[in-house]
């Protein structure tokens, strides 16, 4: 291992708990175990200062807290080297505003009890002589805890520093169960292979980070502006350093597990640790029992892999291939990281991530469900899973896993047999873009979702479409699929003046290469005083209305379009969801209105291209024929406009000169399972829980 002579490291953890029902279940736990990693001298080295290193309690107050950052950075200038500052707790900060980290102890308590993170750290990176500040912010909206740019290069020091943040979720997003502290306290203990001597905070910790966490997306900010000896790194990496043991992830995990009982605990074989276990748990109190807790936990885990190895060999080991278990590891939601590689996983690789490093609910091997369900599927055996399969989920009790798995998997029709993409345009409540959110699904099955940043203009959307596009390439080619389809979710504004299906994505217009469906993201965030379920409800009765196979839009004209109000009047005697609606010619001013009050009303929409296209006879007996392939020969019928653009005298066909913001069942399952696991709250006084 690299050695590095630098000045003695400090530390400091907050865990800000609060009274009643904002209390946080976990948060003095998890702040005891990453000051214990952060000051073990074979982990993160740092100068263990007792009552001074770590603050945690109920209503600690803004200027204890304030003080106590003060005298870390003050000890850490005196011996010239870097701090490192842990925040858990509560973050208030609606809408991307500076995190607020709540040290009151109360729910609604006024800013100025609270400690404004971006101002402190702005202050503390500006220190005089340290080395270099690292920070972990485990709260909602962490990512507010970004300090902007000009505080710092205009501070004390004029940006000659060094920063990094490592926070739980983005300035918009929850947290849950304290997941960023305990993940990272473990990944700090068991190590990171690849990362090299030290963690740090980096790529390669964030994801490994966001692979671990649930239902919501960590991300790191670096600031390099100063020259120092040394690197600025987190801990040590224990990946490198441990002595040899079994290359599984398996042994890997039984290591780990027995390290945290004794780092002297020499057991070699799992029947050895069983035996320690039968001998010595009775005698385990407090933190000792929870390790041996969690090593019960890691040998029920090494006998579920044996089983399930067993079971999956005898019934689809005759036909498996390299390729479908790749395929299959994919679908149950195994990172990428860990299946691109060169040879492939086996299935004991691949079974041992699912149970070691896959999600669980109370005990629930769910990766593991979804790894069997996949499995069924490639094999073409959905519908008649073999007996030893079924005896191997019932004993689990994951047979209701499964089976909602496999209803997932199967929905992926015969002729559509690669993944589809989803993005979701976010905006400020204007025609800006600030955001950009991708899933990517194979039938119904999320196989991984992404965030991407956004500044304003059309060449920032353009720029985050590119960074959407080749996030999901690897994943495609590594299912063996051609991505086809693209659905683009869109607020009103955004979705009228900026048409998908035109956005330049990779020097090519996104409509050349992909089969684009417009939808509204009313569904997802409604307007104001309409609520997610009611939209969707909004959904559901547009899909009964559209069963009928000789149905059709319904067309508004020149009168009803008239004027903002009267077509106002019209909606108003009309059913929520009862129509699409249709118009062959835009009206002459307020489309941006109506087509905020249809949508609202309806979540499918046809309307012209441009304010003035061709024939309107044509064009609405065009729709009624190609009623039942719409969208999708919208999106044709564009693209081989593209492709006959200048070739060609004739006009252009006249679906190709409408849009269409779009509903179906895909849409509305989609949109179903987003409100299932959203959490709405203006103030993060909530408890945090799982997804």
């Amino acid at each position: 291992m690299t050695v590095i002579d630098e000045p003695p490291r400090h530390v400091l953890v907050v865990g800000a708990q609060c009274e009643g029902g904002g209390r946080l279940a976990g948060l003095e736990e998890a702040a005891n175990d990453l000051h214990r990693v952060l000051t073990d001298p074979s982990l993160g080295g740092c100068i263990d200062r007792d009552a001074q290193s770590l603050l945690v309690g109920t209503s600690l107050g803004r200027n204890r807290v304030v003080d106590a950052v003060n005298e870390a950075a003050r000890a850490a200038q005196d011996d010239g080297g870097c701090l490192v500052l842990a925040l858990l707790g509560h973050g208030e900060g609606a809408d991307g505003a500076p995190l607020h980290f709540v040290t009151s102890g109360k729910a609604g308590a006024s800013a100025l009890e609270n400690v404004d993170v971006p101002s402190l750290l702005a202050a503390v990176v500006n220190h005089p002589g340290l080395a270099g500040l690292i920070v972990i912010v485990d709260t909602c909206l962490a990512g507010g805890s970004v300090p902007a740019a000009p505080a710092i290069t205009s501070g004390q020091q004029e940006g000659n520093v060094r920063s990094a943040i490592l926070f739980a979720a983005s300035a918009k997003e929850p947290a849950f169960d304290m997941q960023l502290s305990r993940e990272l306290t473990r990944l700090i203990e068991g190590g990171l292979p690849g990362a090299g001597d030290f963690l740090k905070v980096d790529d390669a910790l964030r994801e490994a980070l966001r692979e671990r966490v649930r239902g919501q997306q960590p991300g790191t900010w670096d600031f390099q502006g100063g020259a120092y000896a040394g690197g600025l790194w987190l801990a040590r990496n224990r990946a490198v350093t441990r002595d040899p043991a079994p290359g599984s992830i398996g042994g890997m995990a039984l290591l780990e597990a027995l390290r945290r009982i004794d780092p002297e605990l020499q057991l070699l074989t799992e029947r050895e640790a069983q035996e320690w276990v039968l001998k010595n748990a009775q005698a385990a109190t407090g933190r000792s029992r929870a390790s041996v807790y969690r090593l019960r936990e890691v040998l029920s885990d090494l006998r579920t892999v044996d089983k399930s190895l067993k079971a999956l060999i005898q019934s689809f080991g005759p036909n498996l291939t390299e390729d479908r278990l790749q395929l299959a590891a994919l679908l149950a939601g195994l990172p990428l990281s860990f299946l691109d590689r060169e040879p492939p996983r086996t299935l004991r690789d691949v079974i041992e991530y699912a149970v070691h490093r896959g999600s669980g609910v109370h005990g629930q091997q769910r990766t593991l469900a979804r790894l069997v369900a996949a499995m069924a599927h490639v094999s073409g055996q959905e519908d008649n899973v073999p007996p030893a399969v079924c005896r191997l989920v019932e004993e689990l009790e994951l047979t209701a896993v499964v089976n909602s798995r496999l209803r997932e998997l199967k929905h992926q029709s015969a002729q559509e047999t690669g993944p589809r993409l989803v993005v979701v345009l976010e905006d400020d409540g204007s025609e800006h873009v600030v955001r950009v959110d991708a899933w990517l699904l194979y039938g119904r099955a999320v196989l991984s979702r992404e965030s991407f940043p956004c500044t304003q203009g059309n060449q920032s959307l353009e720029k985050a479409l590119d960074e959407v596009v080749v996030w999901c390439s690897p994943w495609a080619n590594l299912a063996g699929k051609r991505l086809q389809r693209i659905d683009v979710a869109a607020p009103t504004l955004v979705l009228l003046d900026s048409p998908a299906e035109e956005q330049v994505v990779r020097r090519r217009k996104l409509g050349l290469n992909y089969i684009v469906t417009t939808r509204w993201s009313g569904m997802l965030r409604p307007p104001p005083d309409v609520t997610v379920h009611e939209m969707l409800q909004v959904g559901r009765q547009l899909l009964d209305s559209m069963g009928d196979p000789c149905s059709g839009p319904v067309w508004l004209g020149r009168q009803e379009t008239e004027t903002v109000e009267r077509l106002q009047a019209l909606l108003d005697n009309r059913g929520f969801g009862q129509h699409v609606w249709a118009l062959s010619r835009l009206p002459e001013k307020g489309w941006e209105l109506m087509a905020q009050e249809l949508l609202e009303h309806t979540p499918a929409l046809v309307w012209p291209r441009q304010r003035v296209s061709g024939d309107a006879e044509m064009i609405k007996e065009s729709v009624q024929k190609n009623w039942q392939a719409l969208p999708q020969q919208i999106a044709l019928d564009y693209r081989q406009h593209l492709h006959d653009f200048g070739a060609r005298s004739d006009k252009q066909a006249p679906l190709a000169a409408m849009r269409a913001a779009w509903h179906d069942e895909e849409w509305q399952d989609f949109c179903t399972r987003r409100a299932k696991v959203s959490v709405t709250a203006p103030i993060e006084f909530v408890s945090k829980e799982q997804e």
